[in-house]
């Protein structure tokens, strides 16, 4: 992480300390659940068949499956493209790095890719289950170096910007137990540990995570190429099991509430790019990109 996008973070994390007071806490929660509340007649409806994946995402925090069995009618478009920018990592020196990710200039290139991001099933799933109007981060095309390091994502946390968030992983090839696949702890697990450690932020050791879960709970999601993710990643213990036989190559499509405690820059595109592809999108899908809403 650079400096510059260090000092970004420091209001966010001026804002989530004092969410860690008690009376602050109580009071945010508690209008939290009021929004909530206030927004469920306007939820959109999903397919029956995607209800078990959102009660999957309630229960367990994690749910998956395949680009095949989603059947979102521009896969094949996001297919064409993935195969196309995957070459792309080659043309960059890693620098020794552990992951390295395509700058968003290089993804823009093929825009199909942000825009499978926007299907309205996808957006409809997000919705019921942060219920609340949605904001929608963007993509990270990742690649994870195959050296066995174990820094950065690679080691355990939870992600902080919001009460409830979704990220949808995608494999673009095929990950074994060696090949870094995304790892979590389930939501009940997951609910202890965070008591138990008063987590608040950060990486967590395993030494740590293994005193209160056992490895044998620590679930890593194996799949071919087009395995698809569905993740809590506020409330599912997670990360990047360092890959030693493979890199992992993966898309990552973010999703939170519309008033986020956190923004972090990492998945946002520039607002004059938003502004550009905008003309391709309803006047719903864009409300989701530029976050204004009219209700």
């Amino acid at each position: 992480m650079t400096t510059l996008e260090k000092l970004k973070r420091i209001p966010y994390k001026i804002k989530r300390n004092f969410l860690q007071l008690p009376v602050l806490k109580l009071a945010f929660e508690y209008a939290h659940k009021q929004e909530i509340k206030k927004y469920v007649d306007y939820l959109p409806k999903v397919y029956p068949e995607d209800e078990n994946l959102i009660e999957s995402l309630h229960r367990k925090g994690v749910f998956i499956t395949s680009l095949q069995n989603l059947g979102i009618s521009s896969t094949s478009s996001l297919i064409v493209s993935a195969k196309k920018l995957v070459p792309e990592f080659q043309a960059f020196s890693t620098n020794n790095q552990c992951s390295f990710t395509l700058p968003a200039s290089i993804c823009m290139q093929y825009p199909e890719i942000f825009l499978w991001g926007l299907e309205e099933r996808l957006i409809n799933i997000v919705e019921n289950y942060i219920g609340l109007p949605v904001f929608y981060h963007g993509v990270d095309f990742r690649r994870e170096i195959a050296n066995g390091k174990l820094t950065d994502v690679r080691q355990w946390h939870l992600d902080v910007e919001d009460y409830k968030m979704i990220k949808i992983i995608v494999y673009l090839n095929d990950v074994s137990i060696n090949g870094g696949p995304f790892e979590y702890i389930c939501k009940s697990s997951t609910s202890l540990l965070r008591q138990n450690i008063r987590y608040s932020g950060g990486f967590i050791p395993d030494q740590l995570i293994e005193q209160s879960v056992p490895m044998s709970d620590w679930k890593p999601c194996l799949g071919s190429c087009g395995t698809v993710i569905f993740s809590d990643t506020c409330n599912v213990f997670h990360r990047a099991k360092p890959p030693v036989e493979a890199d992992r190559f993966s898309m990552t499509f973010a999703y939170t509430s519309r008033q986020p405690i956190t923004r972090f820059s990492k998945f946002a595109l520039p607002r004059d790019e938003l502004l550009r592809i905008s003309h391709r999108l309803s006047k719903r899908q864009r409300e989701y990109i530029l976050g204004f809403s009219d209700l």
